[in-house]
């Protein structure tokens, strides 16, 4: 059942024991947003597998405890905070659930109790308006959670829209606080690893020249996300870096602003390519990815493909 944000408080006001989950590898807009509901209605914030090294930073600068890889068992309700699909979810198994998101994809509304979804920049945009409607004033802390959030899935304001803008000036007044401050959160610098990775995917990619659009690929076993965001910054139109965990394959997917204003669409490519080998995927029209079963350079090769199908 889709509701509104101002419709969130009565009903989530029927339950006792309430859960605020977020996805695996927790980012500052999840467990920001996360925070502010536990905070504003009650309830328990937990994360699936670990949290990113800025929503680490973020969780122990606003005091957020939070449980990592709780039982699904034991709650009267979960509500999944900035998680479009399952995967996202490792081994969880919802059965009475709530969604509060900001993807596009559609794999988690449909057993929902509630939900709501809408195009925002960030879910803690959502999260803010959902707070005002209701007449919940924040903390300090929940406030620069929320703006901290906003911050990140933008890209420090590079994909802001007026909304985000405008949640971000009331946070600042709400909150007290400068956006500078809300900055140092996340000033926090990659650690060996992620540096290892990024360069070893650079090193490895593979690059496809398509008329006037340059797609790039590559392998690595950890950080897929962050090297494709940095083989775009090098200057590919389109990247694609894949891992293997285990018995499956993450691929994980970026696209310039002139590759998602030509309608490039990543979040449907990958949903569609993930679940058709046993997986499931999607994200962003500019940054999704997948988790699926195969052989990395043959997925690799099918996104490629696709893509090169759709470029003007």
């Amino acid at each position: 059942m889709l509701i509104s944000e101002a419709e969130f408080g009565s009903i989530v006001s029927r339950y006792k024991s309430v859960l605020y989950l977020c996805h695996r590898n927790a980012d500052p807009d999840a467990i920001g947003s996360a925070f502010a509901l536990a905070g504003a209605f009650g309830g328990t914030v937990g994360a699936i597998d670990d949290l990113s090294r800025t929503g680490e930073a973020l969780s122990d600068i606003i005091g957020a405890h939070i449980l990592i890889d709780p039982s699904e068992e034991g709650w009267d309700l979960i509500v999944v905070v900035d998680t479009s699909v399952q995967l996202q979810l490792g081994r969880i198994q919802l059965a009475r659930y709530g969604l509060i998101d900001h993807h596009q994809d559609e794999g988690l509304t449909h057993k929902a109790e509630f939900y709501i979804q809408r195009p925002a920049k960030s879910t803690a945009e959502i999260v803010w308006k959902i707070l005002k409607e209701n007449g919940r004033q924040p903390s300090r802390e929940m406030a620069l959670g929320l703006m901290t959030g906003i911050i990140s899935d933008t890209g420090r304001f590079k994909r802001a829209s007026a909304e985000s803008f405008l949640a971000a000036s009331e946070l600042l007044e709400a909150g007290g606080f400068d956006y500078e401050e809300a900055l140092q959160v996340l000033s926090v610098a990659p650690d060996i690893s992620q540096r290892i990775a990024v360069l070893k995917a650079a090193s490895r990619a593979k690059i496809e020249r398509r008329g006037e659009w340059l797609i790039a690929a590559s392998r690595i076993n950890s950080f897929e996300g962050s090297a494709a965001a940095a083989l775009i910054d090098l200057g590919a139109d389109v990247a694609f870096v894949a891992g293997r965990h285990g018995d499956r394959v993450r691929i994980s997917a970026r696209s310039s602003r002139k590759a998602a204003n030509a309608g490039l669409n990543l979040n449907q490519i990958l949903g569609d390519i993930g679940r058709a080998h046993g997986g499931d995927g999607g994200g962003h029209s500019s940054a999704a990815s997948f988790d699926a079963r195969g052989d990395p350079e043959a997925l690799l090769q099918e996104c490629r493909n696709r893509v090169a199908e759709l470029l003007p």
